[in-house]
């Protein structure tokens, strides 16, 4: 049998992707000299560069699917490890560990193997041809990263700056 008809193998296979696109995000997020905000765009664009080079490895962009959940729980998680949380950067990163949590289990419960892919992903493939490894680097990887980059930002600016939630604060 081969791996990627195996869901056990295919599974392992993805969630080892992640493991590594993760260290090395987080890795190259502490070494690099920039702003903070720099460093984790950066961080982040490689991690997804990981997961782009193992969805062409395994011919499938689908690998990328899981990144929209996970990706943000990875984030905030450093930057609370990095930043004292007050009672508010708890219930944000909860919240978001929640959300995130049931989005990542819900691909999982879904997730067939790596010979299934997303039929968008192959719809775009036929459409495109040649120009596929350009859709799929920019349209399936980078511009969704960079989408929910920019969403994640507040909440790491809010557990950066110790933010609290206050009647004041929401009006």
């Amino acid at each position: 049998m081969k791996f990627k008809e195996n869901r056990a193998l295919s599974f392992l296979s993805v969630t080892l992707v992640y493991l590594l696109a993760g260290a090395g995000g987080v890795g190259l997020y502490l070494f690099l000299p920039f702003g903070w905000w720099l460093n984790f765009l950066l961080a982040d664009v490689f991690a997804t560069l990981v997961v782009y080079l193992f969805s062409v490895i395994f011919g499938n962009a689908s690998v990328y699917d899981p990144y929209w959940s996970v990706q943000p729980m990875v984030i905030l998680a450093v930057a609370a490890l990095l930043h004292p949380l007050n009672l508010f950067g708890i219930f944000l990163l909860s919240v978001v560990f929640f959300w995130g949590i049931r989005l990542t289990a819900n691909w999982a419960y879904t997730f067939q193997n790596l010979q299934w892919q997303d039929w968008r992903y192959t719809m775009l493939r036929e459409k495109t041809g040649v120009f596929y490894p350009l859709v799929n680097l920019f349209g399936i990887h980078l511009v969704p990263t960079l989408i929910v980059w920019l969403c994640v930002l507040p909440a790491v600016t809010a557990i950066r700056e110790g933010v609290s939630l206050s009647v004041q604060g929401v009006l």
